[in-house]
């Protein structure tokens, strides 16, 4: 686009809030698709444990088509990291840090609103997640729901959501959807569904669809091999995560609960990836 503006900043984190305060800083993107232009609204991109790629890609060039800013927080190089290894845990990152992160970016955005970014409406706001940045993102309105717009519309997309943490009631102050494929076997559509009975959201799921929809490239079903996996677990509703490290410190992921590992489906899904799309730019066009 002509007169498109890419940003780039970073601000500061810690490697891992659980296991590791060494101080790092997380490098952010922000695109507005018409510097000369007021008023654009903004939608906040959480990528999943793949790192940045074709989801973002198409979510950031897709909006900005319609007028909206976007803002993608990288939580991995900083960190030396491409990935989490979800086969053995190599290279985590926690939900919450990200949340942190991403709270801070936006606050820097409104810190420095007048001064360089006075095009954007930053009253007018939504958070997509993929994965693991969905679960980022319901960490947002679970621990920092006083730093964002009480406006804010929330798209989860294909999160674990589980364990319930009792601070995902903060969700029933918000906007929340969440999306899920009914054949996804790496995150539970049915944890999802939990999720926004507890919450008063809404669920939106999608037939024969597996998980990572939103990403272009699986164009044929590809498989992660032997992922791990918690949503057999009864994990009560809600659950402390600190009684949830307590039992993982003793190899399990709950009391007498072992680790399930399974072949996880991959597909990428159009027509779901348009829902998605379509809702949040109804919510920011309309706000």
């Amino acid at each position: 686009m002509k007169n498109m503006k890419r940003v780039l900043f970073s601000v500061e984190s810690t490697r891992n809030i659980y296991w590791d305060n060494t101080p790092i800083t997380v490098g952010c993107q922000l695109v507005i698709p018409n510097k000369f232009e007021g008023d654009q609204p903004l939608c906040i991109v959480s990528h999943g444990s793949g790192g940045l790629g074709s989801d973002t890609d198409l979510f950031v060039n897709s909006l900005a088509a319609q007028g909206i800013a976007t803002l993608c927080v990288d939580s991995f190089t900083g960190r030396s990291m491409e990935a989490i290894g979800w086969n053995d845990f190599s290279g985590y990152v926690s939900p919450r840090m990200r949340a942190l992160e991403t709270v801070q970016a936006y606050k820097y955005l409104k810190d420095n609103q007048e001064l360089m970014f006075a095009g954007l409406d930053l009253d007018r706001v939504a958070c997509v997640g993929f994965s693991w940045g969905a679960d980022s993102m319901a960490n947002v309105f679970a621990h920092h729901k006083d730093d964002i717009p009480k406006e804010t519309f929330f798209a989860l997309c294909y999160g674990n959501l589980w364990p319930f943490e009792e601070e995902f009631y903060n969700a029933k102050d918000f906007d929340v959807t969440v999306y899920h494929g009914t054949e996804d076997n790496w995150t539970s559509p049915e944890r999802g569904k939990q999720f926004c009975d507890e919450t008063n959201s809404k669920f939106v799921e999608f037939f024969d669809v597996v998980h990572g929809f939103c990403k272009p490239g699986y164009d044929k079903q590809e498989v992660a091999n032997d992922v791990i996996v918690n949503y057999h677990a009864e994990f009560p509703v809600p659950t402390r995560l600190r009684d949830v490290f307590g039992w993982i410190q003793k190899g399990k992921v709950w009391k007498d609960t072992d680790w399930l590992r399974v072949d996880a489906k991959l597909a990428y899904d159009q027509m779901a990836t348009e829902r998605v799309l379509d809702d949040i730019i109804g919510k920011l066009k309309n706000a």
